[in-house]
């Protein structure tokens, strides 16, 4: 795999044009993403390649977040969903919900697992696409942007703002991914349709858990602690199960349904709730 130079990724200036004395924020991150697609599965970081390595991006419709958090675009996002899964406007706008979520957290989740340093993908500074060719869905900072701890190798980098411990780390994570971005785009779907607002955040939840569950196996830290650790920080634990097979690896199961059981087909989730009859 040819990984893009730092003068190739989206938004970045070209190394030439400022002094650099740290490496670029990207480089463990791609190194784990790199170890997911090779002994896990290409599909969860399929939507962060343009992002970390510079790929081609397919043709797509971009939805800037900010746009959805002032819920401009949001009825268009759900129109999407629509296309794709053909569900009633509630089922709709959970499964476009969902989608979202997990490809807002992802960044986030791969950058904490690979070096405790934190892309901000808050709504001033993220990205949605939805395209007809693969990867049909991914995201993108429009600058890079990133948390990192002291000691963090990176941490003299421009792209970096150094945060005291990983508390804060955690706390900022929430502030900038929940507080200034996914909760904002949550009410503005509750404002538009009738679906639960626990029904939402159980995607959140599994969203954090299928991120964990598929990352953390490129790493050595235990794949349950780093899963009850930002389910904590976002305050969702309460809405999936985490355990872990005789191999570490993480087991999760929600106690919301996405909805996609409603659509034609009556399909449910492996992880969903209804096999277990607990939502």
């Amino acid at each position: 795999m040819r990984l893009a130079t730092a003068e190739a990724l989206p938004g970045a200036p070209a190394l030439a044009d400022r002094p650099v004395t740290a490496p670029h924020p990207l480089h463990a991150l791609r190194a784990v993403a790199a170890r997911v697609e090779r002994d896990v599965s290409p599909h969860p970081i399929a939507g962060l390649r343009t992002w970390l390595f510079g790929d081609p991006a397919p043709a797509a419709v971009e939805f800037a977040a900010a746009e959805l958090v002032s819920g401009e675009r949001v009825e268009e996002l759900m129109a999407t969903a629509a296309a794709l899964w053909g569900g009633s406007a509630h089922a709709n706008a959970a499964l476009a919900w969902k989608t979202y979520c997990y490809w807002t957290l992802a960044p986030a989740v791969l950058g904490y697992i690979a070096a405790r340093r934190v892309p901000v993908m808050d709504a001033a500074n993220s990205v949605f696409s939805v395209s007809d060719e693969a990867p049909m869905f991914s995201v993108r900072q429009v600058r890079p942007r990133f948390l990192a701890l002291p000691h963090d190798p990176c941490a003299g980098h421009p792209d970096v703002e150094v945060v005291a411990n990983e508390g804060d780390l955690l706390d900022r994570l929430r502030a900038t991914m929940f507080e200034d971005h996914l909760g904002p785009v949550l009410d503005a779907f509750l404002a538009r349709v009738r679906v639960g607002r626990r029904t939402l955040l159980g995607s959140l939840a599994s969203g954090l858990s299928y991120a964990v569950a598929s990352m953390a196996q490129a790493v050595p830290d235990p794949d349950d602690v780093i899963a009850k650790t930002l389910l904590d920080a976002f305050d969702v634990a309460h809405l999936v199960d985490v355990s872990t097979d005789e191999a570490g690896r993480l087991l999760y199961r929600r106690r919301t349904c996405c909805l996609a059981l409603t659509i034609e087909g009556g399909r449910t989730c492996s992880t969903c709730c209804v096999q277990t009859d607990r939502c």
